[in-house]
């Protein structure tokens, strides 16, 4: 990922180059990014606890109960258009996104690190019938690596579920729109090929969203 940022932000901007060395911490490291970070994961938690459309149940457990998840994804991501909208109308400078993209991914980096340790730590607890079917090893490092604890939840906040599309795929749109709004700004209007992104990737996202529900029967979430 890193390497992606740094060659895209290079001269030549060639992937095949030999990678970039780490710019330094003062580069990397924003307490602006880390706070949109956190406004942004609060925003998408907040949407998430919104009454839902649908409420779907998951596949059979161990203990052969079935877990309840709210299907609104596709209602996120209208109401953050919505919110975007009016924050871009009220003069939010969303153009500036792009120049944060490094500072962002650090701090996204190091916050999915402590949040994965935090996982870890809570599934010592959990009971083993909770247990992921592969991350029951007894190798730490491969059962951190694989996910310890099949569904992780504070009361019925399911942090795999919540994590798998809300925040990154509508972060991806987002993103998505501050580079075609930085095109414009730079070049007059977007190019082809930024429309071209945006509109494909955000039919990828919508589809994904409105489809939500099949998710509860994919790998990610059932092992």
């Amino acid at each position: 990922m890193f390497h992606l940022l740094l060659a895209a932000r290079s001269g030549p901007a060639r992937l095949l180059g030999p990678p970039a060395s780490l710019p330094g911490l003062e580069v990397l490291w924003s307490p602006r990014a880390l706070l949109l970070w956190l406004a942004w994961l609060g925003l998408q938690a907040a949407l998430y606890l919104l009454p839902a459309r649908k409420v779907a149940e998951g596949q059979e457990l161990k203990d052969k109960s079935r877990l309840r998840y709210p299907i609104n994804g596709f209602q996120a991501l209208v109401l953050t258009a919505l919110l975007v909208g009016l924050g871009m109308s009220a003069g939010l400078p969303l153009g500036a996104l792009p120049e944060m993209l490094l500072p962002l991914a650090f701090v996204a980096t190091l916050t999915a690190f402590i949040f994965s340790l935090f996982l870890y730590m809570k599934a010592q607890v959990a009971p083993v019938s909770a247990l992921a079917p592969g991350g029951n090893s007894g190798n730490p490092i491969y059962d951190f690596f694989l996910g310890r604890e099949l569904n992780p939840r504070i009361c019925f906040f399911d942090f795999k579920y919540f994590c798998e599309l809300r925040p990154g795929l509508i972060g991806w749109v987002l993103i998505n729109l501050a580079l075609l709004m930085k095109e414009a700004e730079l070049r007059g209007s977007p190019s082809l090929a930024m429309w071209l992104v945006n509109g494909f990737q955000l039919l990828y996202v919508g589809d994904a969203l409105w489809h939500e529900e099949a998710v509860l029967t994919t790998m990610d979430i059932t092992h």
